[in-house]
């Protein structure tokens, strides 16, 4: 008798052994779907199309870069039907070269800062948080103007 529920508890704990493998199984795989759908929505191109303003440049050459599914345009003017996104970096290419941006700033103060070509520096942040802008994003004339205006006033 002693034989026979030895071997009720060895199948009791193998079964219990091989269920709690199956809900750890299931744990871990649900687990990976949610990383999954969560990086496919990080890299979504989606996450940069809308309108990205000049920060830093006078109002009167301000650039506007639209990006949307429909392509890329530049102060209300297509230049490519096509931009690539991997999460941090966009690529527009265009007849002039590839142009290379990164995303930067915060959830509250979106921003691309501009990689490629690397001169002039150029910095747009996303339409309706201009007023997240401060003055450190100021170019570095518009800095040298004020130090100069402030010390004529003197």
């Amino acid at each position: 008798m002693a034989k026979k529920t030895t071997k009720s508890r060895d199948l009791f704990a193998n079964s219990l052994l091989y269920g709690l493998l199956l809900v750890g199984f299931m744990i871990a795989v649900t687990a990976g779907c949610f990383a999954y759908q969560a990086h496919q929505k990080s890299v979504s191109p989606s996450n940069v199309h809308g309108t990205w303003i000049e920060i830093g440049a006078p109002p009167y050459n301000t650039d506007i870069l639209t990006l949307s599914d429909k392509g890329v345009m530049m102060n209300h003017r297509l230049i490519t039907t096509s931009f690539d996104f991997d999460g941090k970096i966009v690529t527009i290419n265009t007849g002039s070269g590839p142009r290379v941006y990164t995303i930067s700033g915060t959830y509250d103060s979106p921003r691309l800062k501009r990689l490629e070509p690397s001169t002039p520096a150029q910095q747009f942040i996303k339409e309706g948080f201009e007023h997240t802008a401060t003055a450190e994003s100021h170019s570095v004339m518009q800095q040298r103007r004020a130090s100069l205006a402030e010390q004529f006033k003197r």
